[in-house]
């Protein structure tokens, strides 16, 4: 899979090690803003295939699951008005329901979710005083604050967010 490509992975091979792999790559030496937000884009699509698998898991779970699926649409809405992605339908993975997590992956998985949520918001910050492009730059400052949401969902920090679908 590649940043270019992030929809080509089936949720039944998303393991907490594969998105621990992209924040790496997130902490790992300077991006311009589109190898960041590609990057990013290529984790949210891993993380919400993990997710889909944790929240597969049992009803707890699943209720942080919806609400980290309300922040992920956020940002692949927002995502899609950057500069680096003009042109580009982007397109969450996971429609299908996924084979839930074993036992005893539930908390490598969160443990990698919220990793990536704090990696993928430090490099955002780090990477929009660059940009070249203004609305690069816009998506990567705002949508720090939102990406920190992710881990706030995950980790159990807010009672519930709203999907609005209808843009």
């Amino acid at each position: 899979m590649s940043p270019d490509t992030p929809g080509d992975t089936p949720a039944e091979t998303v393991t907490p090690a594969l998105l621990r792999g992209i924040s790496e790559d997130l902490r790992a030496g300077p991006l311009d803003a589109p190898e960041a937000l590609k990057l990013v884009w290529s984790g949210l699509c891993l993380a919400r295939l993990l997710g889909l698998r944790l929240g597969a898991v049992d009803g707890r779970w699943g209720q942080r699951q919806r609400n980290a699926e309300s922040v992920e649409h956020q940002l692949a809405r927002d995502f899609g008005t950057s500069a680096t992605f003009t042109g580009t339908a982007l397109a969450l993975p996971g429609d299908a329901l996924p084979r839930p997590l074993a036992a005893d992956e539930v908390d490598g998985a969160l443990d990698a979710l919220v990793e990536f949520s704090a990696a993928a918001r430090q490099r955002m910050l780090a990477t929009a005083p660059k940009a070249a492009q203004w609305h690069d730059e816009r998506v990567l400052r705002h949508d720090s604050l939102v990406m920190g949401e992710l881990g706030a969902a995950w980790l159990g920090n807010r009672a519930s967010y709203r999907v609005d679908r209808s843009r």
